[in-house]
Order: C-alpha cells, then structure tokens, then sequence
C-alpha cells in the first residue's frame, strides 16, 4: 500500500468487508462461493468421467486398428511368401529347361570335337605316311 494513501484514508476505506458488509450478507456470498466451488467439482468430475470413457474408447479403437493392422501386415507377407515360391519353382524350372538344353548340346559338340579330332589324327597320320615316303632320310 502507498503510504500517502493511508494516511489520506478514512477509517472506513482500511477497515476488512466484515467490517464494512453486514454479516448476511458475507455469509450470502461465502455460500455463494461454495455453491460455485461445489458446481465447478461436479463439472471437473464429470469431465474426468468423460475423459475416462473417451480414453476407454480410444483404447479400444487403437486396439482394434493394431489388430486390423497386423491382420493385414500377415496377409501381405503370406502374399508375398506364396509369390516367391512361385518365383522360385519357375526359376528352378527354367534352370533344369536350360541345364537340358546345354547338356544336350554338350552331348553334340562332344561328339563334333571326336570327329574333329579323329580327322585331325588321320590328317597327321597321312602327312606322316607322305613325310616318310618323300623324306631322303626314310629311305630304306
């Protein structure tokens, strides 16, 4: 407080309400206040209430996605096990088609190297002969 002003004051402006305010009255607004006081903690506890059940209701909704979620997260990962087998047996197939193929054709170039081969060696064997034959030093 300015201590100008109470020394300016009247005895009536320093005095507390229950000096000022008749006694009903200050009871009139002490019940008043209670009553207020009373109505904001049944408001507060039916907010809580309300709060509670939101928060119940959420869970369940949470729970409920999580579940949908993983129901779907299974799904999608038997989707995709079943089409990588597929993927698979179709590779392993192509394989063995291929692997048939080549063996196939290794079976021909072999016999083509043996005929090549065989030719070669009587190539060799005619030039050894003609060698021989024309060679000073063979003659007997």
């Amino acid at each position: 407080m300015n201590p100008k002003k109470t020394a300016d004051a009247t005895p009536e402006e320093i005095q507390p309400k229950i000096m000022t305010k008749p006694l009903p009255v200050i009871l009139d607004e002490l019940e008043d206040y209670i009553k207020r006081v009373e109505e904001a903690v049944r408001l507060a506890q039916a907010a809580a209430r309300d709060s509670r059940e939101a928060a119940a209701q959420a869970k369940e909704a949470g729970e409920k996605a999580a579940d949908a979620a993983r129901k779907a997260a299974e799904a999608a990962v038997a989707k995709v096990r079943d089409d990588a087998a597929r993927a698979d047996e179709a590779l392993n197939n192509r394989i063995s088609e291929v692997a048939e193929e080549m063996s196939e054709q290794l079976d021909g170039l072999t016999d083509k190297v043996k005929q090549e081969v065989i030719a070669l060696d009587e190539a060799f064997l005619a030039l050894k002969d003609k060698h021989i034959e024309q060679s000073p030093f063979f003659q007997s």
